[in-house]
């Protein structure tokens, strides 16, 4: 599958869109959704556990440590913007390619 996903460079990183589909069946990354990144997430959203389970699998995916990823928007939404400190569209672009062919 061949897209683009919405990106934006920002100061110290890069803000990534994503779409996270709750209580699915298992964690995985199964490509685009629009413009965004879809992620499919066991949690249910009930006290933003699947937030919290979204950063976490999002990092161990990029291999990339907790710490360099952030919520800024979409808490309550199934529409995100995740923050990635420290990291270029370009390289972003690298750690997703085998997730998007």
């Amino acid at each position: 599958m061949r897209g683009k996903i919405l990106t934006q460079k920002v100061t110290g990183g890069t803000r990534l869109s994503v779409y996270v589909q709750p209580r699915a069946s298992s964690d995985q990354i199964v490509g685009l959704h629009n413009d965004a990144l879809k992620i499919c997430i066991t949690s249910s959203p009930l006290e933003e556990r699947a937030n919290r389970q979204l950063i976490q699998f999002l990092a161990q995916s990029l291999n990339l440590s907790v710490s360099r990823l952030a919520l800024v928007k979409g808490r309550r939404s199934r529409q995100k913007t995740i923050m990635i400190k420290g990291l270029s569209e370009a390289g972003l672009s690298r750690l997703l390619t085998k997730y998007l062919v």
